[in-house]
């Protein structure tokens, strides 16, 4: 159950998606360079345009969800215009493998500077190729016959010049709360003497993360009967396909969060607790259960059982994946990314 299988398939897809690009340029007749020649740059693809002598500066950004978060495109946009300007690279495109919203696209694009491609543009490209169309549809899991393509292909990547490196203050901004988010859970003593701390810190964590996603923040809940107390509850906005998934699927409008500042991994004893706040008719099965070390095997099967015998979704996130997920937020990714893997290789995963 740990969290970097999940981060490492999210990374996994991501790079597969940037392989298929170069195909994809390659196809249309762009000279690609090779990784090795422009290391550390932050550059995900240099290309060089077929009818012109100038070099491009790609950024490949893969999610599952139909449309890329607003904040999460000016995020990755100041970093691909910081990156192509040190490099003296003075065109960048930046291609996201969703849906984005027409004035979305034209705003990110005046502001930066930058040419956006989403999914349609990318396909329209992949059809050039029926094999290269024939993996992109596979890679993004899409209806072909419900996109939109261009058939003038030549005129799709057209991006502007560079003429000063834009500000990048969002971009630094993001980085400096990401890193002192990871600064300060490391520093929270595990035990009782940091469990408090814990759960403001993670709490706070997780509105950083998720705040266009959940609502209704209500930490230290209690229950009417006043004998039970869980830690955070939110109600789910159906944004992303992870959130979406669980608001529709599992028919939970709301999300439990407990919090574990444990020295050892939980036992199924946490798990069992934590089922006992999850409850159908009140539209709450899911919860997340955050510790410092993640659970036991016991506490693993426990989870299982609940998901299985009651319908109750109840999925451990420990440090590490709390990390990984500050640093895909720093990143310019979208995080629900690594929470839609967790949640999906859970429920493919489950025994009978």
């Amino acid at each position: 159950m740990s969290i970097r299988i999940g981060a490492a398939v999210s990374s996994m897809l991501g790079f597969s998606l940037e392989i298929l690009c170069r195909e994809i340029l390659v196809a249309n007749g762009w000279q690609v360079e090779s990784v090795g020649s422009f290391p550390d740059t932050g550059i995900d693809i240099i290309a060089t345009e077929p009818t012109r002598n100038e070099r491009i500066a790609f950024e490949i950004k893969y999610t599952r969800n139909p449309i890329y978060p607003t904040s999460a495109l000016r995020i990755s946009s100041e970093r691909l215009v910081e990156s192509a300007s040190a490099a003296r690279i003075n065109k960048a495109v930046l291609i996201v493998a969703a849906d984005i919203m027409p004035k979305i696209k034209e705003r990110v694009e005046d502001q930066y500077q930058i040419q956006l491609l989403n999914l349609d543009d990318l396909l329209s490209l992949a059809s050039i190729d029926l094999e290269l169309l024939g993996k992109l549809v596979n890679l993004c899991e899409i209806d072909l016959s419900e996109r939109n393509l261009d058939g003038n292909i030549t005129s799709i990547i057209k991006p502007i010049r560079i003429k000063k490196p834009s500000d990048t203050s969002s971009t630094q901004e993001n980085e400096k709360v990401g890193i002192n988010f990871i600064d300060a859970l490391r520093g929270i003593p595990l035990g009782k003497d940091g469990c408090y701390k814990f759960e403001d810190t993670v709490s706070d964590i997780l509105k950083y993360l998720f705040d266009g996603d959940l609502t209704g923040w209500h930490q230290q809940k209690r229950t009417t009967d006043d004998l039970h107390r869980y830690d955070l509850i939110c109600r789910v906005i159906d944004n992303s396909t992870v959130w979406k998934f669980i608001s529709l699927n599992l028919d939970s409008r709301y999300v439990l969060f407990e919090f574990k500042n444990y020295k050892d991994e939980i036992g199924q004893s946490q798990v069992y607790s934590t089922e006992k706040y999850l409850y159908e008719k009140a539209k709450r099965k899911v919860c997340f259960l955050i510790s410092r070390k993640g659970p036991s095997e016991n506490a693993v099967i426990a989870c299982q059982g609940a998901m299985r015998e009651h319908g109750k979704l109840i999925l451990n996130v420990d440090e590490n994946m709390l990390i990984d997920l500050i640093n895909s937020k720093i990143s310019g990714d979208d995080p629900n990314e690594l929470l839609f893997e967790k949640v999906d290789k859970f429920l493919m995963e489950l025994p009978r």
